[in-house]
């Protein structure tokens, strides 16, 4: 059976390989919170909506160095790798099973360090860290990323409303998401082509920029991901505000997703959509 190998990734992406043992706590299932409504005059409550809470969990350390100040200064080098001022971090975890996960989070506490026999002595010392991950889903360590080519066939029948001209039906495709739950993609639109409109047929969300053009070259880059949420042009311009009123940057939902690429003006085998996600998962 292959160990599992836990490393930090600080916020500049140096790595720090971790000896971690079994004693840890909070690392698998978040806690969720449901909310809830009462119903006058009657017993119990309405569920509203049910959210993943952020998380604290700990890992135990284990420091050897084969002498006193090997030991300390691996012990200061940890430490100013987990520092919080310096931004969000990551734990990278190479599973039994072999494949990789890796979470965002932040040190909160465990390197005060306790100097006791029973965790510390001349060339070993032991701590119990506690992290917060503010986003408590584990991710995969590298984008799924691909390239479909605008002019195809599409791969099934439209649904109404339907679409008859060629060039207006740019992509049909599915993606599978296997995650644990959704998927944030950043999608990367390459002209020739004017009007793009990304539907998700499995949930009938539409992403809608109706005013947009794109010359030979050109490309908008749509990044629904938490924290960007941005619609932005490869030369800098914000196209946010393009958006419809009835847009949304919606998600690649657990399972099967049918994906439309509608635009008009396209260039066979030039214009093109690029699809890039990472999985998310409730364990690492």
């Amino acid at each position: 059976m292959t160990a599992e190998i836990t490393r930090w990734i600080d916020p500049n992406g140096v790595e720090t390989l971790l000896d971690v043992d079994w004693e840890a706590t909070g690392r698998f299932m978040p806690e969720p919170q449901h909310d809830e409504d009462e119903v006058p005059e009657q017993d119990g409550s309405h569920h509203r909506e049910t959210r993943f809470k952020p998380k604290d969990f700990t890992i135990r350390v284990t420091t050897v160095e084969n002498g006193e100040p090997a030991l300390r200064q691996s012990l200061r080098d940890l430490m100013k790798a987990m520092n919080p001022k310096k931004g969000e971090g990551i734990i990278r975890v190479t599973s039994p099973i072999g494949d990789t996960r890796e979470i965002g989070c932040r040190y909160l506490s465990g390197l005060g360090l306790e100097e006791k026999p029973e965790v510390s002595g001349p060339t070993m010392q032991q701590a119990v860290i506690t992290l917060h991950a503010n986003d408590p889903f584990w991710l995969d360590q590298s984008d799924t990323t691909t390239t479909y080519a605008i002019g195809n066939p599409p791969a099934f029948f439209p649904i109404p409303p339907l679409r008859l001209t060629a060039s207006e039906i740019a992509v049909d495709t599915t993606v599978n998401n296997d995650g644990d739950d959704d998927a944030w993609p950043v999608w990367t639109i390459y002209g020739p082509g004017s009007g793009a409109t990304l539907r998700n047929l499995t949930t009938g969300k539409v992403l809608s920029l109706p005013s947009s053009s794109l010359g030979l070259g050109e490309s908008i880059s749509i990044d629904t991901r938490k924290g960007r949420k941005t619609v932005t042009k490869n030369d800098g311009t914000n196209l946010f505000t393009g958006l419809t009123t009835t847009s949304a940057l919606w998600p690649l939902v657990e399972g099967t997703n049918a994906v439309r690429l509608e635009m008009t003006g396209v260039t066979t085998g030039v214009s093109s959509l690029q699809l890039s996600y990472r999985r998310r998962y409730l364990s690492p």
